[in-house]
Order: structure tokens, then C-alpha cells, then sequence
């Protein structure tokens, strides 16, 4: 059996057709491949300070990536590998560029996922992630900048020969200490720097110094650019004769070959930067060492136990801390593996250990005291992830209860990137064994049961959500008792339950008002709604919908927005209002234009809205392009969001010609997400905007001048209502203020 690079499904391979399944799947794939991808992604490692020299080198480098589709920089520690292929990569300028950033990872199964989540391929149940990386690549033409292999050679080997033997559109950049030895390989020894670098030690040092004692200087470091780097900052501070005094008795970087030396050399360079260091910036510099996911500045005084600004920046002024584009610290693996020696030699590294778990910990602690997390505190999980992945595989005992609070954290993590197998595993092995009274267990038991729904095994899931319950029940945790109801009721949806789901969302919301937890309350009234909805019961959606949208537009995560943004607008397309309903799913196509897969709902629901306007050719092409991509990722809809758009597309069959309908079916397929998105927006579905006859009433005495109190007493109707409808008129007319709405009454 084989599987159709196009479609995905099996099949038994003729010597015709070897790749795809069928005649039409080859020439989608085709059609596929002549589209291309829309727009140039350049995601390369980003650097303050100017590139200096390798003119030489670059130029080789790039004939030879005109000419091979696998081309690896092999060096030294230190010697400008990855720096050198970024610049390489920029000036190829190929179409796409990724990075593949392995350098943080430490297990040969993390190297898969690490090419997925770099060109934006996601896990799903019944699929395996590997399957879905080929499908993705499958008609891109993308370079990969595969960076820092040399921990990881045979997986990233493995990865690579798979990647380019059915991926015909790819080409690999990598950089690492030793060849992957992967098929059609291409070596590029990569030496130190010559003449180039004493202009690299005048540039980092910022300024000319002695011409002949920088060029000794850099002769006797081999010309290797970090111990270059490091020596120009020293500079600085230091006399260059001073320098030049301790080189004999503390460098000897990258002169042997031998594997066994070579790390042994890049440590000699990282201690003889360390032994300059004040006694305060060693201390700093040794108990940074357990944060290989980067930090702040609040985690490195957490570590540190005392204030560290000015110590930092003197860190980082050495070049042995670098400020990422995000704002966060980071020490390079190899000078963090130095520190943890320096931290371990001091007898530091439990005390440092344990500052750092109880500080994760208080990042979680949210997850058990609060019924819903604030966006800032998602944030913070996502930036510590590897930090936490660390501390659970190093620094946490076997028999602490702390390892369910990281497990979940990691799983938590994962839920939302897409990736959750190997995080799942783990969580589930820690649950089992934890006592039942363990302090995370009911919060280990809620996202073991969203997991459970995740991988489609909903009556696992719907019994974890009960435990869960029953455990926070018997403990008296009522404060959470709208998230865990809200999770029931997700359990309940996943086996077909609609009655108990909604009713596990009304237990939700009633615990929820009466614990004050407003965003969660919003968040239950959402989910309520769209069972409202799907039951046939548009206006008691529209009701709960109309208190929800405005809290969460003030409170919750782009993300929860956007989802109660297209219920509200799949709301007015069942009520017929299809001007509200076009302008809803268009602020969604807006909120997630980001995020492919979550972006194609809006698009669905702007074609629904052109067939219900009667443009059927328009509406046939989004949903047929919708279609296409949802079978490509795996991205399932909604069973009552499915029922409708193949009724409209029955519609649009009786309503077209076969050839009209085949031709904007055809047309659809051939779109990628960007082209899709942009007619979507581009195109007027409506041509005229309609108010609703309560639209208008509000219009109107919003025009004399009444505020939305006196407009809601007016007319006996909440002022939630009110301010829904204000709203909905000004996204509907495209007006932003109440002055231009005013306006807008006394104009019409």
C-alpha cells in the first residue's frame, strides 16, 4: 500500500502511478505546484551587530547551493557556522526560508517535531506527525536552515533523507561539528577566520587599537570568530598587551580535530572569559545555568536570589548572556554546560534547582486556584516551556508531586502548539503514579481529559472530567468549578451527549456568577451558545452571546475572541441577517489571519454568506479551497458547520451549470490560504448594508442623542444589548465612532 501525495488516502501503487491515487489527484497536485506559495517568508536568526568577511567562503557557498538540495557547514565550536549560514540563507534568496533550531533540544524524538512546528505542520489524532510534515512539504519550495545538528546527527539524518527524498520542493542548509552522512550530501569544511578577522576584532571592539597587536591577537586565537568576538569585548576593558600576556597561559582553541578536544578547547575559551569576571558577575554567571529556554529578568533574581540588572548587562556586554529579539536572556548551550560545572563545583545546584522549581511551579499555580488563566499567564507558560521541560527531565525527584504540576504545564503547552503525544505519554505515567491526594492531581486530571479528546477516545476523556469534578467537589475547590463543568461538557459533546453538555455549561455558568469568575462565565456563555445554536435555538444563542462577546473582547486572548466572533456571526447567517453575518466572519478572517488553520471558519462562513447574497460561483470557490486545505492539515469542521456548507453547496449546484459549478469548484482547489483569505475580504459578499428593524430603533434614538442606559430602559432590553447592537452597527456601516454614527442616522 501507498499514500496519495495528494489526498492522503492509501492506495495500492501502479507503475503509472506510483505518487497519487488517482488522475485528479495528480493534476491537483499539479495545479498545486504552479500556484507556489504567495508570499517571500524570510525566518532567519536575527543579529544586532554588522556581518563581517567570509566574502570567500560565501561565494563558494553559494555556488554550491545553486547546484546540491543538501549542503552542510561543518566546523569547530565557535568558528561561525550558524552565523555564516544565516547570511548565506539571506542572500540565496530563495522564496521561503525556515529555521530549524535543534541546539535546545537534548532527545533524538524531538528532532521530527522541531521540523514540523519550523514550517508550521501539525500533530492530529489517527495521524502520524511525520506523515504530516511530508504532506506539508510535499509542494512548497522552501529552504531549511537546519541549525546546530551535531548532538543529534543520526535523527537529523533520519529526518533529512525522508524530508528530501519525498519532498521534491526542498532544500537543506545545515551547520553542525561533524557531517550528517545523510544521501546526496554536500561538505563544506568550515575553517577560522584569516585576514577577516582582525577587521571582525576592530568592528565588536569599536575601535582601531593597535593594527599589528589585533592581528597577533587574532592569529594566536586561531581566527576563531567567538574567541575573537570575546576577546575584541574584553578589549574594552582590558589592555590589549594584557591580553596578549594571558593567551599562553589560557587559550588553546580549536587546534585538534579530535572530537575528544574539541570541547575541552571551547572550554578553555568560556573559562578564560569566566576567570575575568568579578567575583558577584561568576555567582550570577553560574546559577543562570539551569534555564536552557532563556529568561528574564524576574527568573534570573529568582535564580540568583538578589538583584542582577547591573551583573546582566555586564554578562551580556561579555558575550556570555545574548538578548534575543523578544526581549528575553539566553546563554549559548555551551557556555550554560560551563556555568553548570562552575555551579556543581560550588556546591550551588540544588539550592539553585529548587529556587527554579518553586518559581515554575508559582507559574502554574494559577491552573489550581483560578477558573480561567489570564492571557499573560498562558504567555508566561508558552516562554518557560523549555525551562519546564528541563527542570522535569534534570532537576525534579521521582517521588515529587511537583513533576504532575510540570507534566501538566508541558501538556498544556503542547495542547496549544499541536504537538501532544510524547507530552501526553508522560502526563499520563506521572498520574499514575501520584497519590490521589496530590496537591495537582485534579488539574493533571482536567488536561488528561482534554488530551483524551484530542486524540478522539471520548469516553477516557468524559470519565477524567469526571474524576475531576468529584475530586474538586470533595475538596470544596468551588472556584474552579466552571472550568472543570466546562470541560465535562467539551467530554459530553465528544460522545454526542448535547443534553448533558449543556447542561454541564449552565452548572458552569451558575458557579461561575457566583464565584464572580466573569471571563470564565463569558467563555462557559460562548460554548452554551453554539449548543443553542446547533439545537435550533438561534435567539437564546444570540442572547448569551450578546453578554459574552464584549467581557472577552476586553479580557481574553485574541484566539477566545475570534471563536465567539464566528459563533456570533454563524448566529446571524441562521437569522438571515447576512450583513452582520458577512461582517463578523470578516473581523474573524481579520483576528486569525495568522493562524492558517484557525482561519478557515471565517473564510467558510464568508462563502456561506455569498450563496445566501446568490454569488454562488463566489461562495463555491471558498468553501471547494476550505475544503481542500481542511483534508490536506486534517482539520475537521464542526458536524452542524459541515451540514451547512454542503447544503450550500447542493444550493449552488441546482443554481449554476455544471461547467459554472465545476469551473469555481476548480478554481477553489487550486487557491492557497492566502489567496482564499484575500478574496474572501477583497470581495463585497453584500453590496448593500441592511439594519435590522431593532438596529435601526437603536440607531435612532442613539441619534437624539440617548446614552445605551437610556436606550435600554427605552426599550426594555439589557445594557449589554444595547452596547451589542452599537457595535454590530458600527462593524456593519465600517464607522468607529458614535459622533460618525449620529452622522450616519441623520444621513439616512
Amino acid at each position: 500500500m501507498g499514500i496519495c501525495a495528494s489526498c492522503g488516502t492509501g492506495f495500492a501503487p501502479l507503475p503509472s502511478r506510483a505518487r497519487y491515487c488517482s488522475n485528479a489527484c495528480r493534476q491537483r497536485a499539479y495545479r498545486q505546484r504552479s500556484a507556489g506559495t504567495s508570499t517571500v517568508v524570510a525566518e532567519l536568526p536575527s543579529y544586532e551587530d554588522a556581518f563581517v568577511g567570509r566574502e570567500r567562503e560565501l561565494g563558494e557557498l553559494l555556488s554550491l547551493l545553486r547546484k546540491h538540495r543538501l549542503l552542510t557547514l561543518v566546523g569547530s565550536a565557535g568558528v561561525g557556522k550558524t552565523r555564516l549560514a544565516a547570511e548565506l540563507a539571506r542572500r540565496a534568496r530563495r522564496a521561503e526560508v525556515r529555521t530549524v533550531e535543534l541546539g535546545r533540544l537534548s532527545r533524538p524524538e524531538q528532532v521530527l517535531q522541531a521540523f514540523a512546528e519550523a514550517v508550521g505542520a501539525y500533530q492530529h489524532a489517527g495521524v502520524s506527525l511525520s506523515t504530516t510534515l511530508f504532506q506539508e512539504l510535499a509542494h512548497r519550495r522552501i529552504l531549511l536552515l537546519v541549525d546546530n545538528c551535531e548532538h543529534l546527527v543520526e535523527a537529523c539524518c533520519e529526518v533529512v533523507d525522508e524530508v528530501l527524498a519525498r519532498c521534491a520542493g526542498v532544500q537543506v542548509l545545515a551547520t553542525s561539528r561533524e557531517a550528517l552522512r545523510a544521501v546526496g550530501e554536500v561538505v563544506y569544511p568550515l575553517p577560522g577566520m584569516a585576514a577577516d578577522a582582525t577587521a571582525l576584532f576592530v568592528e565588536r571592539a569599536g575601535r582601531q587599537g593597535d593594527e599589528e597587536a589585533v592581528a597577533a591577537v587574532c592569529a594566536r586565537l586561531d581566527g576563531v570568530p567567538l574567541a575573537v568576538e570575546l576577546a575584541a569585548r574584553l578589549s574594552r576593558e582590558v589592555p590589549l598587551h594584557e591580553l596578549a600576556d594571558r593567551l599562553d597561559q589560557r587559550l588553546d582553541l580549536l587546534s585538534d580535530a579530535d572530537t575528544t578536544r574539541r570541547h575541552r578547547s571551547l572550554r578553555a575559551a568560556i573559562a578564560w572569559s569566566h576567570d575575568l569576571l568579578t567575583t558577584g558577575e561568576q555567582e550570577l554567571f553560574r546559577r543562570l545555568a539551569l534555564l536552557p529556554g532563556g529568561f528574564g529578568l524576574d527568573l534570573a533574581q529568582i535564580v540568583h536570589g538578589a538583584p542582577v540588572i547591573g551583573l546582566l548587562t555586564a554578562l551580556q556586554a561579555k558575550s556570555l548572556v545574548v538578548r534575543e529579539q523578544d526581549g528575553r536572556f539566553r546563554m549559548l548551550e555551551s557556555v550554560r554546560l560551563y556555568a553548570e560545572e562552575r555551579l556543581k563545583e560550588h556546591g550551588e545546584h540544588h539550592l539553585t534547582a529548587e529556587r527554579l522549581l518553586a518559581w515554575l511551579c508559582e507559574k502554574g499555580e494559577p491552573g489550581v486556584t483560578s477558573s480561567i488563566l489570564r492571557p499573560e499567564q498562558v504567555t508566561a507558560q508558552h516562554q518557560e516551556y523549555d525551562n519546564v521541560a528541563y527542570a522535569f527531565a534534570h532537576l525534579v525527584a521521582p517521588d515529587d508531586d511537583r513533576r504532575l504540576m510540570l507534566a501538566t504545564m508541558l501538556l498544556r503547552v503542547c495542547l496549544d502548539r499541536g504537538y501532544f503525544a510524547q507530552a501526553g505519554a508522560v502526563l499520563r505515567q506521572v498520574l499514575d503514579s501520584t497519590p490521589a491526594d496530590a496537591r495537582y492531581r485534579i488539574l493533571a486530571l482536567e488536561y488528561a481529559s482534554w488530551l483524551a479528546g484530542y486524540e478522539e477516545q471520548h469516553e477516557e476523556a468524559l470519565e477524567l472530567a469526571r474524576q475531576a469534578v468529584a475530586a474538586a467537589v470533595a475538596g470544596g475547590q468551588d472556584v474552579i468549578m466552571c472550568r472543570l463543568y466546562r470541560t465535562l461538557a467539551n467530554a459530553y459533546d465528544g460522545v454526542e451527549d448535547l443534553a448533558n453538555a449543556a447542561s454541564a455549561l449552565r452548572r458552569s455558568i451558575e458557579h461561575g456568577v457566583r464565584n464572580g469568575n466573569t471571563v470564565s462565565v463569558a467563555v462557559s456563555s460562548q460554548n452554551l451558545a453554539w449548543q443553542l445554536l446547533i439545537q435550533g435555538d438561534a435567539e437564546g444563542a444570540a442572547e448569551l452571546v450578546d453578554g459574552a462577546l464584549p467581557v472577552l473582547r476586553s479580557h481574553a486572548r485574541p484566539d477566545v475572541v475570534a471563536r465567539v466572533v464566528h459563533t456570533a456571526g454563524a448566529i446571524a447567517l441562521e437569522r438571515g441577517d447576512l450583513v452582520t453575518a458577512g461582517a463578523r466572519f470578516a473581523e474573524g478572517a481579520r483576528m486569525t489571519a495568522d493562524s492558517p488553520r484557525a482561519l478557515l471558519d471565517s473564510i467558510e462562513g464568508r462563502g456561506l454568506v455569498a450563496m445566501a447574497s446568490g454569488r454562488h460561483e463566489l461562495g463555491v470557490r471558498l468553501l471547494a479551497a476550505c475544503r481542500q486545505m481542511r483534508a490536506a492539515w486534517v482539520v475537521v469542521a464542526e458536524p452542524w458547520w459541515r451540514r451547512k456548507m454542503a447544503a450550500a453547496m447542493d444550493l449552488a449546484r441546482e443554481n449554476l451549470s455544471l461547467a459554472a459549478f465545476g469551473r469555481a469548484f476548480n478554481s477553489g482547489e487550486a487557491m492557497d490560504v492566502r489567496h482564499a483569505l484575500e478574496t474572501a475580504l477583497d470581495k463585497e459578499i453584500v453590496q448593500d448594508p441592511v439594519l435590522s428593524d431593532r438596529q435601526r430603533t437603536v440607531v435612532e434614538l442613539v441619534a437624539l442623542g440617548m446614552t445605551n442606559a437610556q436606550v435600554a430602559a427605552k426599550l426594555g432590553i439589557s445594557h449589554r444589548t444595547v452596547e451589542s447592537h452599537v457595535h454590530n452597527v458600527k462593524t456593519v456601516l465600517n464607522l468607529s465612532t458614535r459622533a460618525q454614527l449620529k452622522t450616519w442616522a441623520q444621513t439616512h
